[in-house]
């Protein structure tokens, strides 16, 4: 999670963070804020969203009614000015035990390595009285064509390894996932708009039917 920090404190890094939002990515960015608001009521509820970066997810929780606050290790990806952003560590989040209904966690999970999932799930239990919402992304799938390429050093999570680690867990009461982009990430980024909008429609249609090689899923699990 060191290398990942040190990347996205960097002042460039962050500054240019939301143009892979623009072109193609505009399809990406609807996608997923889409698929997380399927998964998550936010309405009236408090809401933790964990590595919230520059609070695209935050935001549209908040415009469906929820109470958000979010956490990034990275004071340059936050926004200035919002006393509800806060910079803290994931692994020792800085609330009170059940100060939240609902937390969740985009785009943060391929940040930890195995052994550090159980801290971290353990430390969002404690904060959380009812459910966790989080994306992990697939080795199986295109994404790990250009993997080796990022900076970062993600790691990539089968969803058989990830669901093994989570029913190990005791506080763990439901696990449910789904998957979601045959098109990893990356390409969506660099695609005209118009392109990238086919291509998801026709993406939609056949994720179901070629579901081990998503190149994410999106998790839930109850508390």
């Amino acid at each position: 999670m060191k290398l990942g920090q040190e990347w996205y404190r960097r002042e460039e890094v962050a500054s240019r963070y939301d143009q892979r939002f623009t072109h193609g990515g505009k399809v990406l960015n609807r996608e997923e804020i889409e698929k997380l608001l399927e998964l998550v009521d936010p309405e009236n509820k408090r809401v933790l969203d964990i590595a919230t970066g520059t609070g695209r997810f935050a935001e549209a929780m908040e415009a469906s009614g929820g109470r958000v606050t979010g956490l990034d290790a990275s004071m340059e990806m936050l926004k200035p000015g919002r006393a509800d952003y806060l910079v803290g560590d994931a692994l020792d989040l800085p609330f009170k035990d059940k100060a939240f209904d609902i937390t969740t966690s985009m785009r943060f999970l391929h940040l930890l390595r195995p052994k550090q999932v159980p801290e971290f799930l353990k430390e969002v239990e404690r904060v959380t009285k009812d459910k966790f919402v989080f994306e992990s992304l697939n080795p199986m799938s295109l994404r790990a064509t250009y993997q080796w390429y990022l900076p970062q050093r993600s790691y990539l999570f089968r969803t058989s390894h990830l669901k093994e680690i989570i029913e190990d867990l005791d506080f763990v009461e439901e696990v449910e996932y789904d998957s979601h982009f045959l098109v990893p990430y990356g390409a969506y980024q660099v695609m005209p708009y118009g392109f990238a909008k086919r291509l998801n429609k026709i993406d939609k249609n056949i994720v179901d039917f070629l579901s081990p090689f998503a190149s994410t899923v999106y998790w839930e699990l109850h508390f």
